[in-house]
C-alpha cells in the first residue's frame, strides 16, 4: 500500500511539474523581403519601401530601400512584437507593432524630424502613423 501511495504521490507532483512550465514564445523568424507601407492621411497617401531584413535570434539588421535611401535598419523581436529603426537624411522613424503570421506585420511608426533634415514634415515634428508590411521573398 504505501508503494502505491509513493506512486501516487509521485506522478502527482510530476503532473505539477509538467503543468506549470512556461511555454516558451517563439518569434516568427522575418528574415526575407517586405513591402512596408506607412498610411499616411490624406492628402498625402500611402508611402511604400522595401525592407530586407535579416533576424538573427532577437536581433533585427537589414536595408531601407525607397526614396530616401538605402539606409540600416535595425531593431528587436520578442515574441510577436517587432521594433524597428531607420535613419534617413538626420530623421529617425521607430516602428512598433506585431508580427501576427510569417508574412503580415502592422503598428504605429513615430518620424522624428531633425531640425536640418530634408524629409518632408507633418507640422507637428514627431507625426505618428499607420503602418503594415507583407512578406514577399
Amino acid at each position: 500500500m504505501k508503494a502505491l501511495s509513493y506512486l501516487a504521490f509521485t506522478m502527482a507532483i510530476c503532473g505539477l511539474v509538467f503543468t506549470e512550465l512556461p511555454v516558451a514564445a517563439t518569434a516568427v523568424n522575418i528574415t526575407g523581403t517586405w513591402e512596408v507601407t506607412i498610411h499616411y492621411p490624406p492628402p498625402d497617401g500611402d508611402y511604400q519601401a522595401t525592407y530586407v531584413l535579416k533576424q538573427d535570434g532577437g536581433k533585427i539588421t537589414g536595408t531601407y530601400h525607397g526614396m530616401y535611401g538605402p539606409a540600416e535598419v535595425s531593431g528587436t523581436i520578442k515574441s510577436n512584437d517587432v521594433a524597428l529603426i531607420v535613419t534617413v537624411h538626420g530623421s529617425t522613424a521607430r516602428f512598433s507593432g506585431k508580427v501576427p503570421s510569417a508574412t503580415k506585420m502592422s503598428g504605429t511608426m513615430t518620424l522624428r524630424l531633425d531640425s536640418s533634415s530634408s524629409l518632408p514634415t507633418a507640422g507637428d515634428g514627431a507625426p505618428t502613423h499607420k503602418w503594415s508590411a507583407e512578406k514577399k521573398k
